[in-house]
């Protein structure tokens, strides 16, 4: 609709005589005005595993206590006799499914048929992969435990049993699954200023360096391979790197408009743990990935499907709907190589 009284524009009859006889300049293409990017679950995706079966389609052994015992011995070569140990158990997992219906009215495969700018069907099938991976992404990092039909999420993953007793069907709680808890970190104890509280502490170098460590000791020396924070909390890390950050001239060098001088960090690096952001990560948390462990598991029967289209018919209707469907779970085999840090505040924005 043109705007009247905008510009050269007129108004009143004027404007309805123009309207009716001229036409207006038309961007041919659609702009998508909404959605967020998500690295974490590009990552994910990435490096997602394949799975297919019956029920409980992931199942992953897992050994959580020894199963064997040593001792000295003297010149006699004695030991005692062996005892058998069960140290091994299955966590179990299903595929989660989503679903997105896909409306073709009858009057629309009509009037689209040609002379169409912008296809409203092509719209709507790239608008079903975006609300996925918005949800996907969104999803990723929420307590859905409450909701059967929800996947599993890095919140389950690497809680330590206080919020989630039960991961893979196996009680974390109970004595011998002490190796199936995550860990959830208050990061207030990670504060190296003293006096500071958790709302002003806000991340710091030091601060996510001793958290680190202290992540890769209780996981048996081995450390995460990635950390994610909200954008605001990464932006507040970001700050303490900056302070700390030189330029250095050149000697002779001429400098010009065209001369570059590169300020702040796209990423950061702490004790050689890449660490980003992602809009879709609560503020005030910081999620501490071992990517050895943690896979996304994708159906092969159901990887961004399209049942494609059927009639409307049979229910009074004249059209068309198809449902693109997609089966997908976030596991990890080792929770206790993943952390969560919780409870910084005061983030920059």
């Amino acid at each position: 609709m043109p705007l009247p009284g905008q510009g050269p524009v007129p108004t009143g009859q004027l404007y309805n005589e123009l309207t009716a006889v001229n036409r207006r300049a038309f961007v041919p293409r659609l702009f998508v005005q909404m959605y967020f990017s998500t690295p974490t679950l590009f990552y994910l995706m990435g490096g997602a595993q394949k799975a297919a079966g019956g029920l409980s389609q992931v199942t992953i052994p897992v050994q959580g206590q020894s199963m064997v015992q040593g001792q000295f011995t003297g010149y006699g070569g004695g030991f005692n006799s062996p005892v058998v140990t069960p140290g091994v158990q299955n966590l179990q997992f299903p595929l989660l499914y989503w679903v997105v219906p896909i409306p073709l009215p009858f009057g629309e495969t009509v009037i689209q048929a040609t002379d169409r700018e912008i296809s409203l069907l092509k719209a709507r099938m790239n608008d079903a992969y975006a609300v996925t991976m918005q949800n996907m992404a969104g999803l990723t990092f929420t307590n859905n435990t409450l909701n059967s039909l929800l996947p599993n999420s890095f919140y389950d993953a690497f809680d330590n049993g206080t919020n989630v007793a039960v991961y893979g069907g196996v009680n974390r709680t109970a004595p011998g699954n002490t190796s199936l808890q995550g860990q959830a970190l208050a990061a207030s104890a990670f504060s190296t200023t003293t006096g500071n509280t958790v709302a002003t502490t806000g991340f710091t170098r030091a601060a996510m360096s001793n958290a680190m460590i202290k992540i890769t000791d209780a996981a048996g020396g081995e450390a995460p391979t990635m950390c994610v924070m909200n954008p605001a909390d990464f932006a507040t890390l970001n700050t303490d790197f900056i302070g700390t950050e030189q330029i250095f001239i050149r000697p002779g060098q001429v400098e010009t408009m065209a001369t570059k001088v590169r300020a702040s960090f796209p990423n950061l690096n702490v004790a050689g743990v890449p660490v980003y952001a992602d809009h879709f990560v609560p503020k005030g948390t910081a999620w501490w990935v071992n990517s050895k462990y943690t896979n996304m598991y994708i159906s092969e029967d159901a990887a961004f499907d399209f049942s494609g289209f059927y009639s409307l018919v049979p229910i009074g209707q004249i059209g068309q709907q198809g449902v693109m469907i997609l089966g997908y779970n976030i596991i990890t085999a080792k929770p206790v190589a993943n952390a969560v840090m919780t409870g910084i505040g005061a983030p920059a924005f």
